[in-house]
C-alpha cells in the first residue's frame, strides 16, 4: 500500500456507463437531451450514445470525467492512468479503488493489474449506495459541461475531443476554485485537507488494447424510463447548445404564440395527483393496483413523464376525487379527503385547492372528556359550503408543528364531544382500510352531520 501521511486510505469510486444525457448528432455535435431516452429511440433522431467513465474521490464533491463513443471505448487502465496523470484534484492514484461487480465482471484482470501499481480494488456490495450515488451525481452534471466553442468542430471525433476537454476544465475550475458552491463548513475542512495531500502519481503503463467486454449493464438505466414521448431539437442561439426536448413542437409554438390559450389547455391532473398521492393514507402501489396499472405507471404520470390510457387515467380520477372545472379550465381536489400529513408542500397544495385559496377554518379536535388517540392528531378542515376533509398527523412528527403555517386561517384547537370524536377516529379508520374506501367514507361522514355545513363554514359538534 502506498506510504502516505494521513490515517485512512485513499479511496475513488470508478465508474463506466453509457450517459443518460449526452448524444452526438452528425448535424448538432454533442446534444443534451432534458429527460433521458432509450438507445433505441435516442437511434431515430440520429443520435450516437457516448461511454462515460468518471472517478470521484468517496465522500467528496470532486469527479473528474472523460467520454468516448461507444463504438471505441478505451481501456480501464488507460482512463484511470489518465485520470490520476491529469486530474489535480484526484491526488494521484488511491490506496483503494472501489468498483461495482459488472465493472469487475468485465475486467477479470483489473485486480492483477491494479496491484502492480499499489491500488488495491475492492467491489462493493450490492447494497452499498455510496457508489451508485457518485455514478448518478456524474451522469446529472455531464448536462452542464458543455461550453460554447466558436467554430466548433461537429464532426464525432471534434465533438468528443471538445467535450473532454470540458469535462477536464470543469475538473480544473471547480478544485483550484476551492469548489464553489459548497456551503458546509465540515465539507470544505475535509476538502482543503485532502487537497493538501501529495499527488501519488503512478509510473507510467503501456496498456495492451481494450481491456474490458462492454455489456447490457452500461445502459441499466434504460429500465426505469417511460415509454417513447414526442421530442424535438431546440437550439440556444446564445450558448449554442441544442437540446432534444421532450414535448411536441406545434404545441409548444402555439403556447409561447398565444397566453390564453397556453392557461385554456393546460392539463393539471397529473400533478394534482402527484400530491393526492403523496398525501393518501394507502401505498402508492395499493392505488396502482386499484385503478389497474403498474406502480411505475403511476409513478410515470405524476411525475409527468408518460401519460396514462383513456380508461386507467379516467380510474384514477375518479380513485383520487379529480374533476375538471370547465369555469377555471382546471383540474381540481373535490374531496372530501382524508389525508396524512407527510410532506409539507404536497399538503399544502391540496388544502389550498380543497379550501378555495385558504377559505377555511382548519382546527385540531380533541375529546371534551376521555383520551386523545396517542397516535394521531386530527384536523378538520371546515370549508364554506362544502364537506370536511380530516388532515391525520401523527403525533411528535416535524410536519405535526408546521400545521398552522401549511393550513392557512387555522383556528387553534377545538374541543369536542366524545361521541364525535370517535366518529372522525373510526371514520378516519375505515378510509385507510383501501385506496377506494378513504372518498366514499368522507362522504358518508359529510352527510351524517350535512346540516352543520351547507350554508356556512362547517363546524364540529
Amino acid at each position: 500500500m502506498n506510504q502516505q501521511t494521513q490515517s485512512s486510505p485513499r479511496e475513488h469510486h470508478f465508474y463506466v456507463a453509457i450517459s443518460k444525457f449526452l448524444f452526438h448528432h452528425p448535424e448538432y455535435g454533442i446534444v443534451s437531451v432534458d429527460d433521458p431516452i432509450k438507445i433505441k429511440d435516442a437511434g431515430r433522431y440520429g443520435l450516437t450514445p457516448l461511454i462515460l467513465y468518471g472517478v470521484t474521490v468517496v465522500g467528496l464533491p470532486i469527479r473528474w470525467m472523460t467520454f468516448t463513443p461507444v463504438d471505441q471505448p478505451r481501456a480501464f487502465l488507460e482512463v484511470l492512468l489518465e485520470a490520476w496523470h491529469n486530474a489535480e484534484g484526484l491526488r494521484g492514484s488511491p490506496d483503494i479503488l472501489r468498483v461495482n461487480r459488472h465493472l469487475a465482471y468485465a475486467n477479470p484482470e483489473l485486480v492483477r493489474e491494479m496491484a502492480k501499481i499499489g491500488v488495491q480494488v475492492e467491489v462493493a456490495d450490492a447494497k452499498e449506495k455510496s457508489l451508485p450515488a457518485s455514478l448518478r451525481s456524474a451522469q446529472d452534471s455531464s448536462r452542464w459541461l458543455l461550453r460554447k466553442h466558436d467554430g466548433k468542430d461537429r464532426s464525432f471525433s471534434g465533438s468528443i475531443q471538445a467535450l473532454c476537454r470540458d469535462a477536464q476544465d470543469d475538473h480544473d475550475f471547480h478544485v483550484r476554485g476551492g469548489l464553489r458552491g459548497v456551503n458546509n463548513r465540515e465539507v470544505e475542512d475535509k476538502i482543503q485537507q485532502w487537497l493538501a495531500l501529495p499527488a501519488q502519481i503512478p509510473a507510467p503503463t503501456v496498456t495492451n488494447g481494450l481491456d474490458w467486454a462492454p455489456g447490457p449493464w452500461l445502459s441499466s438505466w434504460e429500465a426505469s424510463l417511460p415509454p417513447p414521448q414526442p421530442r424535438y431539437f431546440s437550439h440556444d442561439g446564445f450558448n449554442g447548445r441544442t437540446c432534444l426536448v421532450t414535448g411536441d413542437m406545434a404545441s409548444e409554438a402555439l403556447i409561447e404564440d398565444d397566453g390564453f390559450w397556453a392557461d385554456s389547455v393546460y392539463d393539471n391532473a397529473s400533478e394534482i395527483a402527484k400530491n393526492l398521492v403523496a398525501c393518501w393514507p394507502n401505498p402508492p402501489a395499493e392505488i396502482a393496483k386499484c385503478v389497474g396499472i403498474t406502480l411505475r405507471e403511476l409513478q410515470w404520470f405524476i411525475s409527468g413523464k408518460a401519460p396514462l390510457d383513456r380508461q386507467a387515467r379516467f380510474a384514477l380520477e375518479t380513485l383520487l376525487g379529480i374533476e375538471y372545472d370547465e369555469i377555471i379550465a382546471r383540474y381540481v381536489e373535490a374531496g372530501p379527503y382524508v389525508l396524512v400529513a407527510r410532506k409539507p408542500l404536497a399538503l399544502k397544495e391540496i388544502y389550498d385547492g380543497i379550501s378555495d385559496g385558504g377559505n377555511a377554518e382548519p382546527c385540531e379536535i380533541l375529546p371534551r372528556q376521555g383520551a386523545a388517540d396517542p397516535s394521531w392528531r386530527y384536523v378538520l378542515i371546515n370549508t364554506y359550503g362544502e364537506p370536511p376533509s380530516v388532515v391525520m398527523a401523527p403525533r411528535g412528527a416535524k410536519i405535526t408543528e408546521r400545521l398552522p403555517d401549511l393550513l392557512m386561517n387555522y383556528a387553534g384547537i377545538t374541543p369536542v364531544s366524545p361521541e364525535f370524536y370517535r366518529d372522525v377516529v373510526s371514520t378516519c379508520a375505515r378510509a385507510c382500510r383501501e385506496p377506494a374506501a378513504n372518498i366514499r367514507e368522507m362522504k358518508a361522514f359529510a352527510k351524517r352531520y350535512q346540516a352543520y355545513w351547507v350554508d356556512c363554514a362547517w363546524q364540529p359538534e
